[in-house]
């Protein structure tokens, strides 16, 4: 009888304690869940709506600019301002990171992209601003064409990853239509040494299996 005692005691305290768990999940947990679920939609809506249409904006901005034959400071004031949205949406790819860890996938090649972006415009466009390209025609209508290029790479991504949608979609696939997106746009241009440089980094090869 006492044994028959005993064991109703340990699984009424492991009924209990599951009991417990239950209730602190509900009203603890899933609150805490359901807060980090709306984070990480609101961080992709941020990056992929927010984020893109702003330095789309700003892109169309900078090419304005260059086609009205503004000053040097002036083409370099407005890179400077994509060059800060170009980060912002970087940065947010990297704080999505960790919630992508969870679910096995990452945003590695996410951030990364925007950030050899980021490159593209202080550095190559940058340094031939600062090497008087705009002094000629020939130099002016080719940044010109370099930022309609770069301005196809965004406008494609913003338009592969609605705001509306990809908040709804797991992880794993945003990665992995990034990756085809982004490897699609490398391979399907080679005007620039910017899409060389990014076959290279990240391993495309236009006679691989992917699709």
């Amino acid at each position: 009888m006492k044994k028959r005692f005993g064991l109703w005691a340990w699984t009424s305290c492991i009924l209990l304690v599951c009991l417990l768990a239950s209730l602190y999940y509900n009203f603890k947990g899933l609150p805490y869940k359901k807060a980090q679920d709306q984070s990480y939609s609101a961080m992709l809506v941020q990056s992929f709506g927010t984020g893109l249409n702003n330095a789309l904006t700003e892109t169309d901005m900078v090419i304005e600019s260059l086609r009205d034959r503004a000053s040097d400071a002036s083409v370099m004031q407005h890179l400077g301002i994509l060059s800060a949205n170009l980060k912002t949406v970087e940065t947010a790819f990297i704080s999505l990171d960790p919630a992508f860890e969870v679910h096995g996938a990452s945003t590695y090649l996410m951030y990364n992209v925007m950030t050899d972006y980021y490159n593209f415009v202080q550095q190559d466009i940058g340094l031939e601003i600062n090497n008087h390209a705009l002094d000629k025609d020939e130099g002016r209508n080719k940044i010109i064409r370099s930022m309609e290029m770069m301005r196809e790479d965004l406008a494609e991504l913003h338009r592969q990853f609605p705001e509306d949608e990809v908040a709804m979609w797991k992880p794993s696939r945003v990665e992995a239509e990034w990756q085809e997106t982004v490897r699609n746009i490398i391979l399907r241009k080679d005007q620039l040494d910017l899409y060389e440089r990014l076959k290279i980094k990240y391993g495309f090869d236009a006679n691989d299996n992917a699709s």
